[in-house]
C-alpha cells in the first residue's frame, strides 16, 4: 500500500511538473520601503517625513505562441473578481504552424485591458517633462482596445489600436523606423487626444555609434501637436555616460509656449563593495521668468548584503534650503 501511495504521488509531482514546463509561469519584480525625512533651513527643523512600501511584480505565463501578462496588482484570484491580463498572440508563428510562412515579418495581436494606447515615440523624456505634463501622444482612454503591431525585420514596425466599444471609434496609429544602426524615428496619430486630432513625431540618434566613440552618447527629440487646439510642444535632450560620469540635459517647450530647461551630472563609483554618487542638477522651471532656478546638490550610498540592497540618499535644494534624508531597502526578485 505504502510503495503504491509512493508511485501515484511521484506520477503526480511528474505530470504537474510536465504542466508546469509547457506553460512556464515567470515572476520578476521588487520590493521597496524607505524614508523621506525633510528639514528646512534655517533651524532645519523637520517639517515633514514619510514612509513607502510597496511591490512591483511581473508575473506572465507563455508559450511560443502567445503570452499572457498579469496586472502588478490584484494578481491574486479573489471569489469572482477578475484578474486584469494583456495577451499577446504571436500570429506569424501561428500561421508558420499552418504552413504560411511570413518570412521577416512578425505579427501580433493583444488583447485584453492593459493593451497601450500610445502612440509610437522613440523619445526619452529624461526629465519627464512631457510624462508629467501629460502632452505625450495616444488615446485618452484605454481598457476595451486591442492592438495589432506588424513589424518588418529590424527595419520598420507598425502600430495600431482602436476601441471597438465607442460610437466614436478611438483610435492610435503609428510607425517606427530604423534607417540605419543607430539612428531611429517614429511617428504617430490619433484621433482620441483629449476630444481633438493628435499628431508626434520623434527620432533617436546613437551619437556613439554612429561616429564610433568609446562612451555613450545619445540624443532624442519629439513634436507633440494637438491638430484641434492649433498647438504644439516640443521636446529634446542628450544624455553621455563614460566611466562613471554622466550628464544629460532636457529642453521643454510645452502647449503654452513656456520654455524649460534641465541638467545634471553625475559620478559614481564602487570603494570595498560600497557603492558611491553624487550629482549636481540645475532645473530652470521656465526661462522667462528671471530667479526661478532651483539647484540640486545630492550624494548617496549603497551596499548589497543578503540579497538585499540598502541605500542612503541626501539632496540639499539650495533655493528652497530643504535637505532631504532617505534611507531605503529594496529586494529584487
Amino acid at each position: 500500500m505504502k510503495k503504491k501511495f509512493v508511485l501515484t504521488l511521484a506520477l503526480v509531482l511528474m505530470v504537474a511538473g510536465t504542466l508546469v514546463a509547457a506553460t512556464p509561469i515567470e515572476v520578476s519584480g521588487t520590493f521597496e520601503s524607505g524614508y523621506d525625512f525633510e528639514f528646512t533651513a534655517p533651524t532645519f527643523a523637520q517639517t515633514s517625513s514619510g514612509n513607502e512600501a510597496e511591490v512591483k511584480t511581473l508575473t506572465s505565463i507563455s508559450t511560443d505562441m502567445w503570452k499572457v501578462s498579469l496586472a502588478t496588482v490584484g494578481v491574486m484570484y479573489d471569489g469572482d473578481a477578475a484578474v486584469a491580463a494583456t495577451a499577446d498572440i504571436y500570429l506569424d508563428k501561428a500561421l508558420a504552424e499552418e504552413g504560411v510562412d511570413l518570412g521577416d515579418i512578425s505579427l501580433t495581436l493583444s488583447l485584453g485591458n492593459g493593451v497601450s494606447g500610445d502612440a509610437s515615440s522613440v523619445y526619452a523624456d529624461l526629465n519627464d517633462y512631457v510624462d508629467d505634463d501629460g502632452t505625450a501622444v495616444g488615446m485618452s482612454t484605454t481598457g476595451d482596445n486591442f492592438g495589432v503591431k506588424i513589424g518588418y525585420a529590424d527595419l520598420v514596425t507598425v502600430y495600431a489600436s482602436a476601441d471597438p466599444t465607442l460610437k466614436a471609434f478611438p483610435m492610435v496609429l503609428g510607425a517606427t523606423i530604423t534607417p540605419v544602426d543607430g539612428v531611429e524615428a517614429a511617428v504617430g496619430f490619433t484621433n482620441d487626444y483629449s476630444g481633438n486630432n493628435a499628431m508626434t513625431v520623434s527620432a533617436k540618434a546613437d551619437v556613439a555609434a554612429l561616429a564610433g566613440l568609446d562612451f555613450d552618447f545619445v540624443a532624442t527629440g519629439a513634436l507633440m501637436t494637438d491638430l484641434g487646439a492649433s498647438t504644439s510642444a516640443i521636446a529634446a535632450d542628450a544624455e553621455l555616460s563614460i566611466e562613471g560620469i554622466g550628464a544629460w540635459v532636457a529642453y521643454y517647450n510645452d502647449m503654452a509656449n513656456a520654455n524649460f530647461l534641465t541638467a545634471k551630472a553625475s559620478y559614481s563609483t564602487s570603494v570595498e563593495g560600497i557603492d558611491l554618487s553624487a550629482s549636481f542638477k540645475a532645473d530652470m522651471a521656465d526661462l522667462a521668468v528671471s530667479g526661478d532656478e532651483e539647484f540640486t546638490i545630492a550624494a548617496g550610498a549603497g551596499y548589497s548584503m543578503g540579497g538585499v540592497d540598502y541605500a542612503l540618499d541626501a539632496a540639499y535644494a539650495i533655493k528652497a534650503a530643504t535637505f532631504t534624508l532617505s534611507p531605503s531597502v529594496s529586494i529584487s526578485f
